[in-house]
């Protein structure tokens, strides 16, 4: 097993910047999630006592591109695709799309005077965008779970096990 300090993890998702190949494991995925809150609440701070969002704003994007590389490693230590981090998302925007096209098609009916369309079109939003927020919610959980989960032993089709002794630990970090 790899052995590293807590701030080597966090600091890991940076070296491997825009790395979306091989595995990681569990530490460095949520030690970089810890590294990323903590570096936003001095940004934030700064950012209210200056009055603007600057700097969070540099830090989101700055973190961002090792963020979905880590979680796509992460993935991988699963044999899964880093595609499914989009998973959410891919329900999400159909969902706006859904509901402002019934929300549009009910207001054009009331504006052509049948309240019957206009609230058959509300309530189609509503419902469009209640069963795309319970799908978007179970994605979201379905992939917290994963991350949770420890990866497959051993080599998979995304590389060696990050958490195997290996004769040169530096070759895949």
């Amino acid at each position: 097993m790899t052995e590293r300090k807590a701030t080597e993890w966090m600091l890991l998702p940076l070296k491997r910047y825009a790395e979306f190949s091989g595995r990681s494991p569990r530490a460095e995925y949520w030690w970089f999630f810890l590294f990323s809150i903590l570096a936003s609440i001095p940004a934030g701070i700064i950012d209210a006592i200056i009055g603007t969002q600057i700097i969070g704003g540099l830090l989101s994007l700055g973190l961002i591109i090792p963020s979905l590389a880590v979680g796509a490693r992460r993935l991988h230590d699963l044999d899964r695709t880093g595609w499914w981090m989009l998973a959410p998302l891919a329900v999400i925007l159909p969902t706006i799309a859904g509901a402002g096209l019934f929300g549009g098609l009910g207001a054009i009916g009331g504006l052509l005077g049948s309240s019957g369309a206009a609230g058959a079109g509300v309530g189609g939003a509503v419902i469009i965008l209640g069963l795309g927020g319970v799908i978007g919610i179970g994605l979201s959980l379905m992939l917290l779970v994963w991350y949770c989960t420890r990866g497959t032993s051993g080599p998979n089709k995304y590389g060696p096990d990050p958490l195997a002794p290996a004769e040169n630990p530096t070759l895949y970090y």
